[in-house]
């Protein structure tokens, strides 16, 4: 018999994310993970207060996403994103609800051999074909596109070493802005090629 999907992507039970300190513990090996993608793919990032708000701004548009996706209760969900509720509102009533699911979301990750955890914010699943699609969420005031290749990668190989069964059609960045929702596409095994030759210089630093 066919598995469902969503059975085939649950979460690792051995994870724990700390969002304070935005740190992963393995609960399997019993210690902090040492980075994460972010930390990865963007090792001097410079935080400011503009990107304090930001930030603070994804983290409830991104859990009023989960409750949505795991509910379908739109007003707990505006009550999750607070005022960032007309945002919310364009996503949920993107066009591409009309053919896509989401079959899982926050799946948090570990590879186990490089020490390197992320969150996955959501797989899509096609109505019709079943295929899968990796959706990364974006938040901005004004939409402006950005190359989002190697943090996307990341995923998409965290995915690979986790659920080595899961074939993707695509990638897909989903910028919500307060006026409208645009996307854009990625291939996923050009985004793991880079991610892993961004990865492996990475670590040559540490290692020093």
């Amino acid at each position: 018999m066919t598995r469902n999907i969503k059975d085939i992507l649950s979460k690792d039970q051995f994870v724990k994310f700390y969002p304070d300190e935005h740190r992963y513990y393995d609960l399997k090996n019993n210690r902090y993970v040492a980075r994460s993608v972010s930390e990865v793919v963007k090792p001097n990032a410079f935080v400011n207060k503009n990107m304090e708000k930001a930030a603070e701004r994804g983290t409830n548009i991104h859990e009023a996403i989960q409750i949505w996706s795991e509910t379908k209760d739109t007003n707990l969900a505006f009550s999750y994103a607070k005022e960032y509720t007309k945002w919310l509102k364009n996503l949920f009533n993107y066009r591409m609800w009309n053919t896509w699911n989401i079959v899982a979301s926050e799946l948090r990750m570990i590879d186990r051999v490089n020490d390197i955890a992320g969150t996955l914010d959501a797989v899509l699943q096609h109505k019709d074909t079943g295929l899968l699609c990796l959706a990364d969420f974006k938040t901005q005031d004004k939409f402006k596109k950005k190359n989002h290749r190697l943090q996307i990668g990341g995923y998409v190989s965290l995915l690979d070493q986790n659920f080595n069964n899961i074939d993707l059609f695509t990638c897909r960045v989903i910028y919500i802005t307060p006026y409208e929702i645009k996307t854009e596409e990625y291939s996923p095994k050009e985004c793991m090629y880079d991610y892993e030759i961004c990865r492996t210089e990475f670590l040559k630093t540490i290692t020093k």
